[in-house]
């Protein structure tokens, strides 16, 4: 994915729009392209390639405000032109994952479906599940290290059949 300076300015522009007048700011562009790189270093696969870059120039432009917040004055914000980034994104993607797991764990087995439901979702100690399952604590842990597993698994190969 290539990134172009272009692009990045004006995704500052857009989001900065958000927090009163928009900002024509060299070095807040060029610390939204190295957190883009970054980012992108860090990413398998980008499967929405402009959202990916907005949310990281948002998240640069939030930082920037946070470190200048400390050198301006309070007084001088205009009130009447702040405003708040909606975070309907995020929401999205959450929702996006919360189907994915919920997909993974469909595709495993009762016996480990229930092994992780008991720890993760009830809260039961490893000890708990052991007396209730009637087994070892030490056949509790490898099963949830081996349910850990096929599920990161399944989950990777559900992810990478959506991208195709």
């Amino acid at each position: 994915m290539n990134i172009d300076p272009s692009e990045i300015r004006v995704m500052v522009r857009v989001a900065t729009q958000r927090t009163g007048a928009p900002v024509h700011d060299e070095d807040l562009e060029q610390d939204a392209i190295l957190k883009a790189v970054e980012a992108l270093r860090k990413q398998r696969h980008v499967r929405h390639p402009r959202a990916f870059l907005m949310k990281v120039v948002r998240d640069a432009v939030r930082d920037h405000w946070h470190r200048r917040r400390s050198d301006d004055d309070l007084s001088a914000i205009d009130e009447n032109r702040l405003a708040r980034a909606p975070q309907f994104e995020n929401d999205m993607d959450r929702r996006r994952q919360q189907d994915l797991l919920q997909r993974a764990l469909l595709r495993m087995s009762e016996r480990k479906r229930a092994t992780l439901a008991l720890f993760y979702s009830e809260g039961c100690s490893v000890a708990e599940i052991a007396r209730l399952q009637n087994r070892s604590a030490s056949a509790v842990k490898m099963d949830l290290m081996r349910a850990r597993r096929s599920l990161a698994h399944i989950v990777r190969t559900l992810s990478d059949q959506k991208s195709r």
